[in-house]
């Protein structure tokens, strides 16, 4: 059986292709380890009966000489020794070469324990003008093919700004 000329061409550029970028992301390249070095601020966008919708600034540290992309991703959120749930980031961010810069990311939450707490500390979390955030996970990001998780471990002190214009309390008005 004869194989079409043109086929054979395309074959062997996808796999010269895929040469090259196995060669731009191994050792060659020098791939320095990407950091979230500061949590900058939450904003909390809307308050529903199934979670929160909020905004979390985070500084991003790229050294290396490359941008990538922030793909849909999900940690934990714990908000001054409240588990807001699991975060789902929903939408793709772009993080410039030899950058460290804010980045802001639309997330929603479940509510997952946050009741089990009591309402005293569910009040407070809407309250307060700061308070102590932790986020525990991994964001995924990559470049055309390759693919890595970033671990988060963070936790400090953050402004929370309630955008919402509401409180928790609009929740038990149904």
């Amino acid at each position: 059986m004869e194989v079409n000329p043109s086929v054979r061409v395309v074959s062997r550029s996808l796999r010269n292709l895929s040469f090259l970028l196995f060669l731009a992301f191994t050792g060659c390249s020098g791939f320095k380890e990407v950091q979230i070095t500061q949590i900058s601020g939450v904003k909390i966008l809307k308050i529903t009966d199934k979670g929160i919708d909020m905004e979390i600034g985070m500084k991003i540290l790229n050294p290396n000489h490359y941008g990538f992309t922030i793909y849909p991703s999900s940690f934990d959120i714990n908000l001054s020794g409240t588990d807001l749930g699991t975060a789902v980031l929903n939408q793709k961010e772009k993080v410039n070469a030899n950058s460290e810069d804010v980045h802001l990311f639309q997330i929603t939450t479940t509510f997952g324990k946050l009741l089990q707490g009591g309402l005293g500390s569910v009040l407070g979390l809407f309250t307060n003008k700061n308070a102590e955030i932790e986020i525990k996970g991994n964001l995924k990001a990559g470049r055309f093919l390759y693919r890595k998780s970033i671990p988060i471990d963070r936790k400090q002190k953050a402004a929370i700004d309630n955008q919402s214009g509401g409180s928790i309390l609009d929740l038990f008005k149904k």
